[in-house]
C-alpha cells in the first residue's frame, strides 16, 4: 500500500488557525485510506456503537417502568397506568393481555428486576461489540502505518541516515504509531458514540419534563468555559511531550549503541544524566498533559451539578414524584460522562495529529536514491566497472551542497577478474567510490557503470546482487551464526553454508565454541573477537558470490596472525571476480594488478606496486612510512 500524503505540522499547534484545520483534516484523511480496506467491520462497528449510545435512552425508560411496576407499594396492580417519556401512557395490563385488577405480587416484581441487569447487559455487550470492532479495525490500521513507516526508512539513501537520530526514528515507528492508535479509537468511540448517547437522553428527557430539562441544562454553556481555558493551556504540552519522547529514545539508543565507547571512558553517570534530563522533562510534561485532562471532567461536573439543583427546586415545587424525580436524574447523570469524554475530543485530536504528522512525515519521504520507473533487473554481470567522468558532492543535512567535492572527474575502468587497490589519505575520496558503485548516492556528473550499462538504468536490488563487501566495521545480527552467514543468500541450504564457512577459516572456530552454527553472535557480534567476526563476514560474502568484491580496509583493524587467515580466506573469496580494495596495509595489496592512487577526490596516479615505487612521491612517502613503521614494531 502506497503511503497516503499527510502535511508536515506547523511549529505552534493551535487548533483556532484555519491552516491547522486544514492539516488536521488531510491527516485524518491521510489515515482514513488506511481504513478503507477495513470499512465493513469500521462501518459496522460504528453502527453498534450507535446502537449502544441509543440504548441509553431505552435503558433508562425501561428503568422508569420498572421503578413504577414495583415502587409504588404491595398492592400494585398492572392495571395502573404509566406514563412514560415518548411512548406516553401505558396500561400494563393491555400489553400483557391480563385483567386490570392482576397484583403484581412478589413474582412480578422479581421479574421486573430482573430486567435491570439484563438492560445493563445489553447496552454494555453493544458498547462491547463496538468497541472490539473498532480496536480490530486501528490494529490494522496500524499494523499497515507501521509497515510501510519502516519500508519507508528502509528505501532511504544511506546519506539520509547520516543526519537522522536513529532512536527517534525508531520511537516514531513504534511508539508514536501506538499514539495513532489509542487516540483514533477514543475519537472514534467519542465523536461517533457519545453525541447519539447525549441525543437520545435530551430527547427522552424533554419528552418527561421540557421544563426541568432546559433548567438542569440552562448551564451547559458554563461548562465550556473551563474546556476552552485548559485546552489553551495543554495543546502547547502535548506536542512537547511527543518530541521529548523522541528525544528520550534517541538518548537511550545513542547509550546502548555505544555502550563500549561509554564503559571505557567511564561516562555512566554523564549518559545517566543526559537520559534523566529528557525523562524528566517527558514525565513534567506528561504530568501536565494528565492533571489538564483529568480537571477537566470534575469542574464540568460540578457546575454541571448547579442545572440538577435548580431542577430538585423545580420538581419539589411541581410535586414530581420520587421514582419520576430518580429516572430524570439518572438520565441527566447519564449526560455528562459522554459529555465530558466530548470535552476531551480536542485534546485527544491534537496529540493524534501530532503523532500522526511525525508518521506521515517518514511515510511522505522521497527516498533521495530511487530505481527509475523503466528500470530493469539485470542478471550476473562479468564485473566490469567503469567510472566515466565521476564528479560527486556531500550535503548536509539541509540538502546544502559541500564546497569540496568528495570526488572529482574520476575515469577509471576495472577489468572483470582483476584485482585492483586504492590508496590515500583519509578524505581521499576511495570511500566514496564505493558508495558510488554501490549507488548508495547518486553522481552530479558522470556515469558509474557496471558491464557497460549505467547502474541508474537498473534496479538498486540487481545492481547490488552483483556486488560483495568486506569491511573492517564488520557487522552482525543478534542471531546464530548461522543466519548471520546465510544473510549473503537467504535460500542457501545447511552445506552450503558449511561450505562457506570453510572457504573463509570460519568452519573450525565455530565447532569449537558451544553450540557451534547455533551460537549467538551478540549485539554487533560482541560474543566473538574482531577476527572471528571478519571470517563471518567472509564467509557471507562468500555465500553471495557476486561477481564484483569490494574490500573496505579488511584486515587494517587485525594482529598479525588474524591478518594471515583472512588473508587466506580472502583469496578465497576473491578467486574470477573484479576485486576492489581499500587498504591502509600496503602489505594487503602488493600484488594487486593496478593500485590507484588517490589524493582530494582525485586520481594523482595508478599503475602497479613496483612503477608507482619508482615514480610517485605520495606512493613512496605512504610505503616508506608504513614499512619503516612495521620494522620498528617487528624490532
Amino acid at each position: 500500500m502506497s503511503a497516503p500524503s499527510a502535511p508536515p505540522l506547523p511549529a505552534k499547534i493551535n487548533l483556532a488557525d484555519p491552516h491547522l484545520r486544514a492539516v488536521v483534516m488531510d491527516t485524518l484523511k491521510a489515515i482514513w485510506k488506511y481504513v478503507v480496506p477495513y470499512r465493513g467491520r469500521f462501518i459496522l462497528s460504528t453502527v453498534l456503537g450507535i446502537l449502544s449510545g441509543l440504548f441509553t435512552s431505552v435503558m433508562i425508560i425501561g428503568f422508569q417502568l420498572i421503578f413504577s411496576l414495583v415502587l409504588n407499594g404491595k398492592t400494585t396492580t398492572l392495571g395502573q397506568v404509566i406514563e412514560l417519556p415518548i411512548f406516553g401512557v401505558i396500561n400494563p395490563a393491555e400489553l400483557l393481555g391480563v385483567a386490570s385488577d392482576t397484583p403484581v405480587g412478589i413474582f412480578g416484581v422479581a421479574i421486573a428486576c430482573a430486567f435491570i441487569p439484563v438492560l445493563i447487559f445489553l447496552r454494555g455487550f453493544l458498547g462491547y461489540l463496538s468497541s472490539y470492532m473498532q480496536a480490530w479495525v486501528t490494529s490494522k490500521v496500524v499494523y499497515q502505518i507501521r509497515n510501510d513507516a519502516f519500508g519507508s526508512i528502509m528505501r532511504q539513501s544511506p546519506g539520509y541516515f547520516n543526519n537522522a537520530r536513529i532512536g527517534e526514528l525508531m520511537q516514531t515507528v513504534i511508539s508514536q504509531t501506538g499514539v495513532v492508535q489509542r487516540n483514533a479509537m477514543m475519537l472514534i468511540q467519542t465523536v461517533v458514540q457519545r453525541p447519539v448517547t447525549i441525543i437520545g437522553i435530551l430527547v427522552m428527557l424533554f419528552a418527561s419534563d421540557w421544563i426541568f430539562t432546559l433548567m438542569s441544562l440552562v448551564i451547559f454553556p458554563a461548562c465550556l468555559y473551563p474546556i476552552i481555558r485548559l485546552g489553551k493551556r495543554v495543546r502547547k504540552v502535548g506536542a512537547k511531550e511527543e518530541y521529548d519522547s523522541r528525544a528520550l529514545m534517541a538518548s537511550m539508543q545513542e547509550s546502548f549503541a555505544g555502550i563500549r565507547l561509554v564503559k571505557s571512558y567511564a561516562r555512566e553517570g554523564y549518559e545517566m544524566q543526559r537520559f534523566d534530563r529528557s525523562n524528566a522533562s517527558m514525565t513534567h510534561n506528561m504530568v501536565r498533559w494528565a492533571k489538564a485532562l483529568e480537571l477537566i471532567g470534575p469542574i464540568v461536573e460540578t457546575v454541571a451539578s448547579f442545572g440538577i439543583a435548580a431542577g430538585l427546586v423545580y420538581a419539589w415545587q411541581r410535586g414530581i414524584t420520587a421514582e419520576k424525580f430518580f429516572v430524570l436524574v439518572m438520565a441527566l447523570t447519564q449526560i455528562y460522562p459522554p459529555l465530558k469524554e466530548l470535552s476531551r475530543v480536542q485534546l485527544f485530536l491534537q496529540k493524534t495529529t501530532i503523532a500522526a504528522g511525525m508518521v506521515f512525515e517518514i511515510l511522505n519521504r522521497t527516498p533521495d536514491i530511487q530505481d527509475a520507473p523503466d528500470a530493469t533487473v539485470i542478471g550476473r554481470t562479468s564485473g566490469a566497472v567503469t567510472f566515466k567522468n565521476i564528479t560527486f558532492f556531500y550535503r548536509d543535512r539541509d540538502d546544502v551542497q559541500k564546497e569540496m567535492p568528495a570526488v572529482k572527474d574520476i575515469d577509471l575502468q576495472l577489468d572483470p577478474g582483476k584485482f585492483y587497490a586504492l590508496v590515500g589519505r583519509s578524505g581521499a575520496g576511495k570511500s566514496t567510490l564505493f558508495s558510488l558503485l554501490l549507488r548508495f548516492y547518486d553522481p552530479d556528473a558522470g556515469a558509474v557503470l557496471l558491464d557497460g550499462t549505467d547502474i541508474r538504468s537498473c534496479t538498486q536490488d540487481s545492481l547490488r546482487a552483483n556486488i560483495g563487501i568486506v569491511s573492517q566495521d564488520t557487522f552482525l545480527f543478534h542471531d546464530t551464526i548461522r543466519e548471520n552467514i546465510r544473510y549473503g543468500r537467504l535460500d542457501a541450504t545447511e552445506a552450503e553454508i558449511i561450505a562457506a564457512a570453510k572457504k573463509a577459516h570460519a568452519h573450525e572456530f565455530i565447532e569449537q565454541i558451544s553450540n557451534g552454527y547455533d551460537a549467538i553472535a551478540g549485539e554487533g557480534g560482541c560474543n566473538l573477537s574482531g577476527g572471528q567476526k571478519q571470517r563471518i563476514s567472509i564467509a557471507r560474502a562468500i555465500l553471495r558470490d557476486a561477481p564484483v568484491l569490494l574490500l573496505d580496509e579488511a584486515t587494517s583493524a587485525l594482529d598479525t596472525e588474524s591478518e594471515k587467515i583472512i588473508q587466506e580466506a580472502i583469496h578465497n573469496l576473491s578467486a574470477g571476480k573484479t576485486v576492489v580494495a581499500i587498504a591502509h596495509r600496503l602489505s594487503t595489496i602488493l600484488e594487486a594488478d593496478q593500485i590507484i592512487v588517490m589524493e582530494q577526490g582525485c586520481i594523482l596516479d595508478r599503475g602497479t606496486h613496483a612503477e608507482l615505487l619508482s615514480r610517485n612521491a605520495m606512493y613512496q612517502n605512504l610505503y616508506n612510512l608504513q614499512f619503516s613503521t612495521e620494522n620498528k614494531e617487528e624490532s
